[in-house]
Formats: C-alpha cells, structure tokens, sequence
C-alpha cells in the first residue's frame, strides 16, 4: 500500500487476518495490533481505495 502497488481486494485480506488475530491468541498484543487496523479500515475504506485509484492514475500516465 505504500508503494502504491496494493490491490483492493488486499483491504479484504487484511480485515481478515486481523480478525483470526483478535481473540485467538495468549498475548494481550494481539488484539492491541489488530484493532488499529479493523478501525482504520472500518472508517477509511473509501479513503484507501481512493489514494489506490491515484496511485494507479499515475503509474499508468
């Protein structure tokens, strides 16, 4: 996503491992590392998507 080279079906993948993450694991650090990325996701889906279309604007042209 950084690069510019993320697809968006990645989001997806991300929630997903986010959420076999949260609650399945011993360490209290497993649900502090995942819920920062179910929330940004949660409330920046369209932001992301957005800043993805752009970044495959400009790597076309």
């Amino acid at each position: 996503m950084i690069t510019g080279q993320a697809k968006p079906d990645e989001i997806d993948m991300l929630v997903e491992i986010s959420k076999q993450i949260e609650g399945h694991t011993i360490c209290a650090l497993g649900d502090g590392a995942a819920w920062p990325v179910q929330g940004l996701i949660r409330h920046f889906r369209p932001v992301i998507l957005e800043r993805m279309e752009q970044y495959e604007m400009e790597s076309c042209c």
